[in-house]
């Protein structure tokens, strides 16, 4: 054999040993090991003096538990003192706790890289979590099973099939009719369409307006492309779900109603002696809204202005597709009825059923009425999505019960230099922080870790208490890039694929790419239209 025969061989190797490292989607070698050698630097790292502190410490600053508990004593009550009849199981100490921390912090770096990258399928990552809390013992067994299914996974399952029974029987296209029906161009898509949207999600979960919405902009996808003669052009996809899930996102600092994380801010108002009613939360945050979508609009039509240069009308292809669908009734009309007897329910009875309790049993109604077959729900709902948010939901819990996340927070907050503790600083600072966690965890657990700690700064950085509690809370809204950080994302993933392909139309770089970008827009919208801007002007 020649040098240069072996030289080439030499290279083949090479080359094949590096496709086979890098892997593809849903199996990356070299990113299975990271994750592998992250998740054990950090469960044999020495334990920081600061954390094991916090953990001995009573009531800490941030972490809510019973009067003089502190979080060893919390971890104790909720995972070991459970009374079966025959006294606790055993009883832990502060190593005990530091080392579910380190186990829990290698958690999160596991889920995402292995999310971010799709090294394995996300389903499998989450049934990855869940062998690590069994195998080290990170709680009781028979406890992990039940961090899986919440009332928000019930939601999730819910919400997808509920979609899945209105693109059946066709009313999707009705709604889109009423929302998409008046839009001519691009142009209204996103500065009239879109700030419609973020102003409507102020008042209607965004998450719920993505399920419905979603049918509606895939099938709108598939007909601008044949009307320009095209099987297919995967931007515009992207295009028409970054415009949902974009302008929802930016309705979230606008009213108390948008979900969790702002309830949950107005209740630690409340417990700091400050309530905040409806329309003052309104008046500080309402301006931030239509501006914010504006910048949505601006950011998409620059991104995608050069890759979309062909005629967009979306009312026109809509209002075809309705005409087709005949006279409304029969299954529409029962699916009218079961749709609004849900989003009913959510309003009204939303305390006693939760949003996952009425969901449900809208999918059951489906079935009853015939509707929807299993083979409907099965074949078009993303069961693996499903289990990455439940492993999602529950690895937030595990964060916060465990102290995890007031540790990161503390570390993270004092390592920030005086300035950026100070006035404004300290608001740019929250936002920052906030930002990245609600992005790893979601919004409603990263205003109630982030809160409880920043409020009570107010006063050391002279700053009216409201002021910093709206950065928290207006900050938890900016989860753009990765799918964990916010329901609606996992259903715009899910729902986002060509209709008649499967093609998935939205993919998770792209997410962390075009997300990455609009967080720091919404950094300096925020910082400069609200901290800077229209706050100056209003007394607080």
């Amino acid at each position: 054999m020649t040098d240069a025969e072996t030289g080439q061989n030499e290279v083949k190797v090479l080359s094949a040993f590096n496709k086979w490292f890098v892997g593809r989607s849903e199996f990356r070698p070299f990113c299975i090991l990271l994750a592998a050698v992250l998740f054990l630097a950090i469960y044999f790292m020495p334990t920081p003096q600061n954390l094991e502190k916090l953990l001995t410490v009573p009531n800490p600053l941030g972490f809510k538990t019973k009067p003089g508990y502190t979080i060893v004593d919390h971890i104790n009550d909720i995972y070991y003192l459970k009374d079966n009849g025959n006294g606790p199981e055993y009883k832990i100490d502060a190593k005990e706790a530091a080392r579910k921390v380190k186990i829990v912090t290698g958690m999160i770096l596991v889920a995402a890289l292995l999310w971010g990258t799709v090294g394995i399928p996300i389903g499998a990552t989450a049934f990855l979590l869940a062998v690590i809390m069994y195998v080290t013992n990170l709680m009781p067994a028979p406890l992990v099973p039940k961090l899986y299914m919440k009332d928000a996974v019930f939601f999730i399952i819910g919400a997808l099939a509920l979609a899945v029974g209105v693109e059946k029987t066709g009313l999707d296209r009705r709604i889109g009719l009423v929302l998409l029906g008046w839009t001519k161009s691009r142009i209204g898509l996103l500065f009239m369409f879109g700030p419609l949207v973020a102003i409507v999600a102020m008042f209607i979960s965004a998450k719920c307006l993505i399920a419905f919405l979603m049918p509606v902009l895939m099938r709108l996808y598939k007909n601008i492309c044949r009307a320009n003669g095209m099987e297919r052009n995967p931007d515009l996809g992207l295009f028409l779900i970054l415009v949902i899930v974009y302008m929802t996102a930016m309705g979230g600092p606008g009213a108390p109603t948008v979900g969790a994380r702002n309830v949950i801010m107005m209740n630690i108002f409340a417990e700091m002696g400050n309530p905040m009613t409806f329309l003052q939360w309104m008046k500080y945050g309402f301006f931030f809204v239509p501006v914010g979508a504006i910048a949505v609009g601006i950011y998409l039509y620059i991104l995608f202005n050069k890759k979309l240069n062909f005629k967009i009308n979306p009312g026109m292809h809509i209002r075809e597709d309705v005409k087709k669908l005949g006279k409304y009734g029969g299954d529409e009309v029962v699916m009218t009825v079961i749709l609004i007897g849900v989003i009913g329910m959510w309003i009204f009875m939303g305390q006693r059923f939760g949003l996952g309790g009425p969901a449900i049993m809208g999918v059951v109604l489906m079935f009853l009425t015939g509707v929807v077959k299993w083979s409907d729900i099965n074949t078009n709902v993303s069961w693996g999505v499903i289990w990455m948010y439940a492993a999602a939901v529950g690895l937030g819990k595990v964060i916060l019960e465990t102290g995890t996340g007031i540790w990161l927070a503390n570390t993270a907050f004092n390592a920030l230099p005086d300035f950026m503790r100070m006035k404004e600083g300290l608001l740019v600072s929250v936002s920052i922080l906030t930002t990245i966690t609600t992005n790893f965890m979601n919004d409603g657990a990263a205003v109630a870790v982030i809160g409880p700690i920043t409020l009570p700064m107010h006063a050391m950085a002279d700053l009216e208490m409201w002021k910093v509690g709206l950065s928290t809370a207006f900050s938890s809204s900016f989860a753009h890039c990765i799918l964990i950080g916010r329901p609606g994302l996992v259903i715009a993933y899910t729902l986002g694929n060509d209709p008649e392909t499967g093609e998935k139309l939205l993919n998770l770089g792209k997410l962390l790419k075009y997300g990455a970008g609009l967080v720091l827009i919404s950094w300096l919208l925020l910082w400069g239209w609200t901290f800077f801007g229209y706050w100056k002007w209003m007394s607080f």
